[in-house]
């Protein structure tokens, strides 16, 4: 009944909340964890926010804080997935070198 209703909602959320756990997972395993805390910060910022958008605020509100967390979402995803990826090849250039 609740997917029924709320089937994007709660598809949405979970993906969100996934990607997060697994990136908080690879957070608490990394070395460079200062590195990471600005772009840590702001997918939980865009995740909360969305969150708060899809659950409390309704109407076209509710857009407006659904569309600014997932873009601080986006964004933080794309700048820990940026880091990550400086980390990777600055390593694989020193260990070839």
């Amino acid at each position: 009944m609740t997917w029924e209703y709320y089937g994007d909602e709660l598809l949405i959320i979970g993906v969100l909340t996934t990607i997060l756990l697994i990136v908080v997972l690879n957070f608490l395993k990394s070395r460079f964890r200062r590195r990471f805390v600005f772009s840590l910060t702001l997918l939980v910022v865009g995740y909360v926010s969305c969150i708060i958008g899809l659950v409390f605020v309704r109407g076209w509100d509710a857009l407006g804080w659904i569309m600014i967390g997932f873009s601080l979402y986006v964004i933080g995803l794309v700048t820990y997935l940026g880091v990550i990826i400086y980390h990777w090849i600055k390593a694989r250039r020193t260990t070839k070198s």
